[in-house]
């Protein structure tokens, strides 16, 4: 009888053993507990995130300073021109940073001025506090290198290692090249005449000036020393960012050179358009550019193709202006992701839609908190859970961490107060690797639900290698395997801290 409940015992705790380990409730965490737990998570990447917007007040006063700018506090801006008289002496408007930050209401203001912490600042909605800040901040060109490498550290220490960053090329000659062709509603001819004024011979400018950014982030980071910081481990690839309230034919000669980028360098991945969706020009061009994108890029197949699209609310846009923006993203233009697509319930055929995208594997960026602030979208009025609950693939990211003082693991936070659970959390981490631009086959075959891995590597997902033959090949041979690896091999360390 002994022995009989002995061996009863023991099956029932190796079945115990082999069964998975309950996932985090979330749901149940207090407020520090899931700030603690989203940061220790593994977030696999972040898809959306304008460099131009990541910077903090902070660092733009202290940049300023360093750098010979000047404050306008009439505006609350940073300035480059400091207009000083021939005694050296500043015009009555304009001010040292280092005085700004040593006194504490004129660097509270300024710190209102650079970001969206004080609701209703100047009399602004959030929309327009948060798109006029951008014009506020000032900050040199030749920053860009140290921006990159405030980004990618904090990101490493939110234990989140890949980063897709909106950046605008560096390309001086390109407005003047566009301005030597006429704009005409013929893309195939466009397209010759701007590569016959020389648009292409960008490139080579653009690729230096990246490479001195890139050499500029690594000594910063102090990357290939003792001293290395965490951001080192980040791999970095950009979204050409072409700005959308221009004349149409400088639009169409940034998305031309964005095509030629991503072609002649693998650290350019994709096109972005962006800039307020609202505006009347990208109101007025919305189709259009869609239809520039479309046969640029061959509706994403030669090179894809990440849109702005329903970034709109009935507060800033006419009813007209919220039945298609993100159907023609995907159907005209052949967008792979989605940013924002707040509208996106409200579009006509939005059921359809939706299950269109999830079939078709088109992500959303989703971001909760600039959401929140610049179309007053928050809690159950945001369609995050309506597309978790269609199967569309999202994927969680700050859009302007900065300029809305927040970072990636707020994001992860808040989507499990306003009800996602950890697997929603797990998938999202997930899916901002699986739909990333990186090249190369991936570790799934189901990208988005992450229940069948890719035949070579069944089995071994988590592991800290792969084994020598198939699998090992396969990580080896795409950078997208290999940084899935890589977060797998974390979640799973992640996960058994968790239980």
């Amino acid at each position: 009888m002994i022995r009989t409940l002995g061996a009863a015992a023991a099956f029932w705790l190796a079945l115990a053993a082999s069964a998975p380990a309950a996932e985090p409730d979330v749901s149940k965490m207090t407020g520090g507990e899931l700030a603690a737990f989203a940061r220790a998570m593994p977030k696999g990447g972040e898809l959306h995130n304008h460099l131009g917007g990541a910077m903090f007040a902070e660092t733009a006063l202290a940049w300023a300073a360093e750098d010979g700018l000047c404050v306008d506090e009439a505006r609350l801006a940073i300035v480059s021109d400091c207009n000083r008289d021939p005694q050296g002496r500043l015009a009555p408007d304009l001010a040292e940073p280092a005085a700004v930050i040593a006194d504490d209401a004129r660097r509270s203001a300024m710190m209102d001025s650079l970001s969206t912490r004080h609701p209703g600042f100047a009399g602004r909605s959030g929309h327009d506090q948060f798109f006029s800040a951008f014009g506020r901040y000032g900050v040199s060109d030749r920053r860009y290198g140290d921006l990159l490498a405030l980004v990618a550290d904090d990101l490493a220490r939110q234990n989140t290692f890949y980063l897709e960053v909106m950046h605008s090329p560096p390309a001086p000659r390109l407005r003047q090249i566009a301005a030597r062709v006429p704009w005409r509603d013929d893309f195939a001819a466009m397209q010759a005449a701007l590569s016959a004024a020389g648009l292409e011979g960008q490139v080579a400018e653009v690729t230096a000036s990246l490479d001195a950014q890139e050499a500029r982030m690594r000594q910063v980071l102090e990357c290939g020393t003792p001293r290395a910081r965490p951001g080192c481990q980040v791999t970095v690839r950009y979204l050409v960012q072409s700005l959308r309230i221009f004349d149409p034919a400088l639009v169409f000669a940034q998305l031309q050179l964005g095509v030629a980028l991503v072609k002649a360098d693998k650290r350019w991945v994709g096109l972005q358009l962006v800039a307020p969706e609202d505006h009347p020009v990208a109101i007025r061009d919305y189709g259009l550019h869609m239809r520039m994108l479309g046969f640029l890029t061959d509706r994403g197949r030669a090179v894809p193709i990440a849109l702005h699209a329903g970034e709109l609310t009935l507060d800033i846009a006419a009813p007209r202006d919220v039945r298609a923006h993100v159907a023609e993203a995907v159907r005209v233009a052949g967008a792979r992701r989605i940013g924002h697509g707040v509208d996106l319930p409200h579009e006509e055929g939005a059921e359809a839609l939706a299950a269109e995208m999830a079939a078709a594997g088109v992500l959303v960026e989703v971001n909760l908190t600039s959401n929140a602030v610049i179309l007053g979208v928050r809690g159950k009025a945001h369609p995050y859970a309506w597309l978790r609950q269609r199967g569309v693939p999202v994927s969680l990211s700050t859009d302007d961490a900065g300029l809305l003082r927040i970072d990636l693991t707020h994001e992860y936070a808040r989507a499990a107060d306003e009800g996602a659970t950890y697997a929603d959390l797990r998938a999202s981490a997930r899916n901002a690797l699986a739909f990333s631009f990186l090249s190369g086959a991936g570790l799934w075959a189901d990208p988005g639900t992450y229940r069948r891995p890719a035949r070579a590597c069944a089995g071994q997902i988590g592991a800290a290698e792969p084994k020598p033959g198939p699998c090992a090949d396969l990580v080896a041979g795409s950078d997208k395997a290999r940084e899935q690896w890589r977060h797998e091999h974390r979640l799973k360390l992640f996960e058994a801290a968790s239980r």
